[in-house]
């Protein structure tokens, strides 16, 4: 091969790459985006190594180094697919152009999950702003048979490092889950330290919940990738099998 043809190759093949080479998406590599907001929107610091890792090693995913920490102003914002929401404590409204643009990422296809790190002041704020978003929608509890108990696993109860509640609850846009809630500190099961230790055990069950928390986030995860694929009848027999057994 010439040395002009090679460079004709490598320019087609620079054209055609994904996005994510030029800061435009990120391609073919999962990102997992977290929102940040004046309050502590990050009470679990060290979660995201330990989430990338498991993904890494139990899926095909490909997710990046780095978690994506953004604002609502953030152009990055519509090419993340999916945004954790979580924290401790009430947080100041967003402002109305925040909504707005939080409201065209929903319903454009992202998916917000939320997750609450303590019950009280958090809840009550994002209820508030669930309500800016959508104030003719409310969360409904999500049925035990939808996708995202089966997106990869097939989950035996819903967990975290509390159950305050034992399910999930979802606001349904176009036939999808678009918001996600937990109010489990699902992420809190995830922190170790540089030992490798666990930060917390979850109450009440311990090394059981924990197991159950950490398959809980790993089918959020893909069902933000795959939606209902799992919900398909195409993959009843083979889920009604596991189940059986």
């Amino acid at each position: 091969m010439n040395f002009k043809k090679f460079l004709l190759i490598l320019l087609l093949l620079l054209l055609f790459l994904p996005g994510n080479f030029y800061g435009e998406g990120q391609g073919s590599w999962f990102v997992i985006s977290q929102l940040k907001f004046p309050g502590n929107w990050d009470p679990h610091p060290g979660f995201f190594s330990q989430v990338r890792h498991y993904l890494m090693n139990t899926t095909s995913l490909r997710v990046t180094e780095e978690r994506r920490v953004l604002t609502l102003q953030d152009e990055e914002l519509f090419y993340s697919p999916f945004l954790i929401l979580t924290g401790r404590g009430s947080y100041p409204q967003f402002s109305e152009s925040e909504i707005i643009n939080l409201r065209r990422y929903i319903t454009g296809g992202g998916l917000l999950f939320i997750d609450t790190a303590s019950d009280g002041a958090f809840s009550e704020s994002v209820m508030r702003t669930v309500e800016r978003l959508f104030p003719e929608r409310q969360f409904t509890r999500i049925p035990d048979d939808h996708a995202v108990f089966r997106s990869f696993y097939l989950i035996e109860y819903v967990s975290g490092l509390n159950i305050r509640k034992p399910y999930l609850e979802g606001i349904e846009i176009d036939g999808r889950i678009a918001i996600l809630k937990s109010e489990n500190n699902i992420f809190g099961v995830w922190e170790r330290d540089r030992l490798g230790n666990f930060y917390h055990d979850p109450v009440p069950g311990r090394t059981g919940q924990r197991k159950e928390a950490i398959k809980l986030t790993l089918n959020i995860a893909m069902y933000s990738v795959c939606g209902t694929y799992k919900s398909d009848p195409v993959h009843q027999p083979h889920i009604e099998r596991k189940l059986g057994r």
